[in-house]
């Protein structure tokens, strides 16, 4: 006998059984689809806006869910982080995971202008983040660097 050999139900299986298997597939997928849609909606990731000092060059440092330091303020629907003048911004926000659009700008007493973070003019590189352990316990921190390709290559060369 030539019989082709069913990959989801043997021969012997009953209608009922078909259905009940059929119908539990789709709740299943339906349910599926609802949890990635929840946690996506739960886990997304704001932009953010950083306003970094006029003329600042090298390494910015956030460091994340430090003890006393403010949270970030939002506009919007945007985390702002004016970065201070030494590069390092301390905030009790925890840090954002996931994918956002952020947008970096030079900030003065004369206002404020968006830095080119990509094209030959970029002035962002490096972006990472970490997690290091210190006496007062483990810090999670961003950083990046503001310059030049140059001036990047250069920082990066006395970094490692």
């Amino acid at each position: 006998m030539n019989h082709k050999q069913r990959w989801i139900f043997p021969d012997a299986a009953s209608r009922p059984t078909r259905v009940f298997v059929g119908a539990l597939t789709v709740v299943l997928l339906i349910s599926f689809v609802w949890w990635l849609r929840i946690s996506a909606q739960n886990s997304t990731h704001r932009s953010s806006r950083f306003l970094i000092p006029e003329g600042y060059t090298g390494w910015v440092r956030i460091e994340f869910e430090v003890q006393d330091a403010p949270p970030l303020p939002m506009e919007g629907a945007q985390y702002v982080l004016k970065i201070p003048s030494g590069g390092v911004l301390r905030t009790s926000s925890a840090e954002q995971y996931g994918w956002a659009t952020d947008h970096y700008y030079y900030y003065s007493a004369q206002g404020v202008h968006a830095l080119p973070d990509s094209g030959p003019a970029e002035l962002i590189w490096g972006k990472i983040n970490g997690e290091e352990s210190a006496t007062a316990g483990k810090r999670k921190y961003e950083e990046f660097f503001v310059g030049t390709t140059q001036q990047f290559r250069d920082q990066g060369e006395g970094r490692e």
